[in-house]
């Protein structure tokens, strides 16, 4: 980004701004207000630093502060509901201390800190790393919740009305464009700075992914406050919140005091001491926030994108081509097909339905809820195709042992379990896995079917027998090969990795023979191109004969597998085969050096044993893409056209509390999704799915029946008779907006007296 010619381009708008502000003619104060480039390129930054940081916030949370899966979709919930709860101090903030002015630059100021603050803390050993980074967190809540209600109303603010009601619903589609522009690149850029960039000693790099959206959010700041001459700003109506309160509960004393008293609204009863334009908006809010009630469940559905989908990605097949999807990347979808559907339903589904009569403002929003249902109900369909390749963890009380072959000959394994005996048969060279033992120490038997193969092996004693224990919950490798011309059973001691990675790249480990031949036996590296993987080796305390490695996560392809052997001071790379890793899989990889092993001499195609501890992710990351077009579609047509219906039902004195109260009920969606996490009572994912679906269903039967009665509110540019101004004994007539109770779909009984308000009647082009 060339910054001087930002700069320049920037102060050049700023002159023309207070050119404008001077007011030539009528018709200068009627073209489209250059403020608002200030306004949407601030939203743009603010946005790519908000959804760039949230994007990677879940597997941060899992992966470096170390949540499990449950907790970190709770603390992801948790902080957007404070995000969306947040709003309501905003928009008290605005329109009754600060202005919005202020509001946006003091908390956005703010908002820069806490992004800066959880980027320091996500660097290794310099701040207590949990601690400050939910310490980020919520200052990154306070600060994004606080100006949330006051952007888009000070953007509207901008522009006079009813005059500019075409260019204010250009406005919104075009604000609307600009969160979703920067949710897009940043949901592509914050994955790739996680994964694909190494630093600190680390494998990932999250300061950095967090740095990015940090360095945007001070851009930000810094063009909103260079718009500051081009600006309209309202002063600030007072404190209305307490002013509601007071009216609110005046009315109900005096409800209660003066039952002989006949009104058509219980609100009326303050009439004797507050103004009737104080009443009138307040009835306003109150009908409005009746249709509220049913929407935060379509937010409970919508904000799952970054936590139940986003873990559903990580058990997915990403592999496109050459290159992998990241399951965090995904999410781009969303940001992506809002590019494409605002201008399309704008210009030509909207339209179309207008010609039939069909789809009003609330119709569309009630539509967007019933898609956002059915979205979760394509999302479950998934899961059911996804549990079959889920891993087999063992229950609490139970273990798994996993009995690999390496011999050349097959073998009978007998076992006492519950009191009840088990024979098993593992052919040559195979393995066999063996669930929910109970977790005691069990009585096996292993036994060689006699083949011509097994006579070269020379072993005078092939049978064994033992006792072999696990641990509850946990899977681990017992090894089946010959030591000493005897038969020898060997379980390992780390646990083998059942659980899928959380980023959705393969797990791998080894396991390989110790050599006594060959002395200082190193490493195991694999080698894919100028992909480099090194494996560091763990002696076994227990037998100097089989060594384990680490178990790594590395990108899903086929590598060529060297060990390297050290003799003297010549150190060796061995290339000892190949394998091939899949996305999602867990793998145990058995290594045995055969040309060094008299009891193995033949068996040169039996060096590397693939064992696949958990199956791979076979159903592809893109059959989620429908999903994701469905849940897009529905927030075209609620949430677009809910951030016109904030806007425009609003008051003029409370306008901002509207919107906070909008975007509240994105806060209890969130809630509803932590109830539900918490409550842990679903034992399959896909089974919440088809509840969440089922939820959205009842609940826009609801918002539908609350629509059909809501009367909604339209602009009317009337006049009114001012007091005598100055010492000619003039009346002027000045304009005022109010607002007149409307009939959704209908005429009024008489005739308006002003210029429809084209954001909410019939053919509006929404």
């Amino acid at each position: 980004m060339d910054l001087s010619s930002s700069n320049l381009e920037t102060l050049a708008l700023i002159g023309k701004c207070k050119d404008n502000t001077k007011g030539k003619n009528d018709a200068k104060k009627h073209k489209y207000p250059v403020a608002v480039f200030f306004i949407v390129v601030n939203e743009f930054c603010e946005r790519f630093s908000y959804y760039g940081m949230k994007t990677v916030l879940t597997l941060y949370l899992r992966d470096v502060l170390l949540f499990d899966e449950n907790d970190s979709t709770v603390w992801y919930h948790l902080f957007s509901m404070l995000c969306y709860f947040t709003p309501v101090f905003g928009a008290i903030l605005a329109d009754t201390y600060l202005g919005k002015f202020k509001t946006i630059l003091y908390l956005s100021c703010l908002y820069a800190c806490g992004n800066v603050l959880l980027s320091v803390a996500s660097i290794p050993n310099t701040l207590p790393q949990k601690e400050f980074s939910l310490l980020g967190l919520f200052i990154i809540a306070l600060g994004t919740g606080g100006i949330k209600p006051c952007v888009s109303a000070f953007g509207g603010d901008q522009f006079i009305r009813p005059q500019q009601d075409k260019q204010l619903e250009q406005f919104f589609s075009v604000f609307y464009v600009a969160i979703n522009a920067g949710s897009l690149i940043s949901t592509f850029v914050t994955p790739i700075l996680r994964e694909d960039v190494q630093c600190f000693g680390s494998n990932s790099c999250f300061p950095l992914a967090f740095g990015v959206p940090a360095l945007l959010m001070i851009i930000a700041v810094v063009v909103f406050f260079g718009g500051r001459g081009c600006y309209k700003m309202r002063e600030t109506a007072g404190n209305v919140m307490v002013e509601v309160v007071k009216c609110m509960a005046h009315a109900v004393v005096r409800k209660i005091e003066h039952r002989e008293e006949k009104h058509e609204h219980w609100l009326d009863f303050a009439g004797d001491k507050f103004d009737r334009q104080l009443i009138q908006d307040i009835k306003q809010v109150l009908r409005v926030l009746l249709l509220y009630v049913p929407i935060p469940v379509f937010w409970a559905l919508f904000d799952q994108q970054g936590s139940r989908w986003t873990f559903q990605a990580t058990r997915m097949d990403g592999t496109l081509g050459v290159t992998t999807i990241k399951p965090d990347q995904l999410q781009i979808v969303n940001p992506l097909l809002i590019l494409a559907l605002v201008p399309v339903f704008e210009s030509v589904i909207y339209p179309c339905f207008k010609k039939c009569g069909l789809l009003t403002p609330l119709q569309r929003i009630g539509t967007g809820g019933l898609l956002a249902g059915f979205a979760f109900v394509v999302s479950g369909i998934v899961e059911l195709y996804l549990e079959p390749t889920y891993p087999s963890i063992p229950d609490a009380g139970m273990t798994q042992l996993n009995f690999i072959n390496t011999l050349p000959c097959p073998l009978n394994i007998s076992y006492i379990n519950n009191n009840q005996v088990k024979w098993i048969e593992i052919n040559a060279t195979s393995y066999s896995f063996e669930r929910n033992l109970n977790n005691q120490s069990i009585d096996i038997t292993a036994q060689l079917i006699s083949s011509p193969a097994c006579q070269q092996m020379n072993l005078t004693i092939p049978t064994w027998t033992g006792r072999i224990k696990g641990a509850s919950t946990k899977a681990f490798s017992v090894i089946v090969t010959g030591h000493n011309s005897k038969l020898d059973l060997m379980r390992m001691e780390n646990e083998e990795p059942l659980d899928k990675s959380s980023t959705g790249q393969p797990r791998v480990g080894f396991v390989f023979r110790q050599d006594d031949q060959v002395p200082n036996q190193g490493n195991i590296t694999l080698k894919a191109g100028e992909r480099i993987v090194s494996f560091t080796r763990k002696l076994i305390a227990s037998s100097s004969l089989f060594i384990q490695t680490d178990v790594r996560e590395i990108d899903a392809g086929t590598y060529d597998v060297f060990m390297a052997l050290r003799n003297g001071d010549v150190v060796m790379e061995n290339l000892i085969g190949n394998i091939t890793v899949v996305q999602g899989g867990s793998y145990t990889i058995v290594a045995q050096q055969s040309h060094f092993n008299p009891q193995l001499m033949n068996l040169n195609n039996n060096l590397l044993l693939p064992i696949e501890v958990t199956p791979p992710s076979s159903v592809h990351m893109l059959w989620l893409v429908p999903q994701y077009f469905v849940m897009t579609v529905a927030e075209v047509m609620f949430s677009v056209t809910g951030l016109q219906f904030s806007f425009t039902q609003a008051p003029a004195s409370m306008q901002s509390v509207m919107q906070a109260t909008w975007l509240l009920t994105i806060a209890f969606g969130n809630l509803i999704v932590i109830i539900v996490a918490e409550a842990k009572g679903i034992p399959r994912q896909s089974m919440e799915f088809f509840l969440f679906a089922g939820l959205m269903a009842l609940d826009m039967l609801l918002f539908f029946y609350l629509a059909a009665n809501y009367t909604y509110v339209k602009v009317e540019e009337k006049t009114k008779v001012n007091e005598k101004v100055g010492d000619e004994g003039k009346e002027t007539k000045v304009p005022d907006h109010s607002l007149s109770p409307i009939k959704l779909g209908t005429e009024n009984s008489k005739t308006p007296t002003g210029t429809e308000n084209k954001g909410f009647s019939d053919d509006t082009p929404m």
